[in-house]
């Protein structure tokens, strides 16, 4: 492992850098879905699969006492550009020199005074030391944190968005782009969200291009040069309604609403996902029930959601159950993720990975009726599984909108009854699924819904 000086400012460096090419912000403010969006562009980029939970090792996000191995090193590296970790490192020792001086003089050869001895000559060494590692200190604040990007080179970028149906999926949205500010061997692309699988690469001499949109949601599209995001915008692809789909590629599978309206339930059986030709085994897709964008206004800084799930679906290789609740903002989201109690170590969940923590009150009998109940106050956060409270989170988020919610099963699953409210009671939403198969969400009038 590498024990040279510069090991420990040379991968902050690192760090700095692949921060402020993803434009995410500080790596610290993180979730867990941010580094496994992080985990999905490294092994598309470098074709190196890191975990989740290396990542947030070396972000220091878990207590760790060991470094990188010199493979996670090097796909961080070429993620961020270079060739490998030991490449980058020559380059933070040039650019550190640069900056202590740009002329790039070798360091000037003096001879000893005799007047520095003993004592005093310790003390002048000590000083002498403190001021180099202030200095380098300052150097690597300055790499890490101010270097020029495209834009404050004196380029400016333009980007937006429409799009052709107001609500349901597919949808064609038309990117209206001006890149005409680029050099010949700049490479320009838009991502649709932060999945770098959606990336298309575009000419920068046009001024328009269009995407297909498959799953609803809400989404930073990003105008991205050399790999940089010089300019994002927020989008919203509504469901129209709920929209049940199975996940597969590449293009998903969609389900009319009436498929999934089960007398009191919202459910696709495994009978009804074999009618299309679709096997269950030896992995089944992901199963699941989008209802995005045409919901009552609430924040998530005085917030109560609560449904009961179940998974309908458990033979052979889907004998994890494996469930997950997505609980969507404006521009975030809450992931509750559920299995059987044997399957917990598998689970990822906010910050906390089930191999380094322990997730039992998220292993629950997924073939009963599991309530699920999640409220915010401020920026407070609980997690309650069957009445029960399982977690508290510091979100870290700022008050943002209430966009929808995703109900996702590993094969088949239902939904029993969703409720958003208010601390004090007060139902913004409810959806109870009625006995006459037609599903109506109640919008109930109150102030500030």
């Amino acid at each position: 492992m590498p024990t040279d000086s510069t090991y420990e400012p040379a991968l902050g460096a690192l760090i700095g850098t692949i921060e402020r090419n993803l434009g995410w912000g500080n790596g610290l403010h993180w979730s867990t879905s941010d580094f496994e969006r992080l985990s999905v562009q490294i092994h598309e980029q470098t074709g190196v699969q890191l975990s989740i939970a290396t990542l947030k090792r070396v972000w220091k996000k878990v207590d760790y006492s060991g470094k990188p191995t010199i493979t996670t090193l090097n796909a961080l590296s070429m993620f961020a550009g270079v060739e490998s970790w030991q490449r980058f490192k020559q380059q933070y020792k040039t650019e550190i020199q640069t900056a202590i001086d740009p002329e790039g003089n070798p360091p000037v050869k003096r001879t000893r005074s005799p007047v520095h001895t003993g004592k005093g000559n310790r003390l002048f060494k000590v000083a002498l030391g403190l001021i180099v590692v202030a200095c380098i200190a300052a150097v690597i604040f300055y790499v890490t944190a101010f270097r020029p990007s495209a834009t404050s080179r004196g380029r400016t970028f333009a980007f937006s968005s429409k799009k052709v149906v107001d609500s349901g999926v597919p949808n064609t949205v038309i990117f209206d782009y001006d890149a005409s500010d680029c050099d010949g061997d700049d490479s320009v692309s838009i991502q649709q969200s932060w999945d770098p699988r959606l990336s298309e690469s575009v000419d920068p001499r046009l001024k328009t291009h269009t995407s297909i949109y498959y799953y609803p949601g809400f989404f930073d599209a990003r105008l991205k040069v050399n790999g940089e995001v010089v300019q994002k915008h927020k989008l919203l692809i509504k469901s129209n309604g709920w929209l049940p789909l199975l996940e597969t590629e590449p293009v998903p599978v969609y389900f009319d609403q009436k498929d999934a309206f089960q007398k009191g339930m919202l459910a696709l059986t495994r009978e009804r996902i074999q009618d299309m030709g679709i096997s269950l085994q030896p992995v089944a897709p992901w199963c699941s029930y989008y209802n995005v964008g045409d919901v009552p206004q609430i924040t998530s800084d005085d917030f109560v959601f609560e449904a009961s799930i179940r998974n309908d679906y458990g033979d052979g290789a889907a004998a994890c159950r494996y469930s997950e609740v997505h609980i969507l903002f404006e521009g975030a989201a809450m992931v509750i993720p559920l299995s059987v109690p044997g399957c917990i170590s598998n689970l990822e969940f906010y910050d906390k990975n089930g191999k380094v923590t322990d997730l039992t009150p998220l292993g629950v009998s997924l073939q009963d009726w599991v309530n699920v109940r999640f409220e915010v106050t401020d920026s407070i956060a609980q997690v309650f599984i069957n009445k029960q409270r399982a977690f508290d989170l510091i979100t870290r988020m700022r008050p943002v909108p209430w966009v929808g919610m995703i109900f996702k099963f590993r094969g088949s699953g239902s939904v029993d009854f969703v409720r958003v409210s208010r601390k004090n009671g007060d139902v913004v939403y409810e959806e109870s699924f009625g006995d006459d198969d037609v599903s109506r969400a109640k919008t109930l009038s109150l102030p500030g819904s």
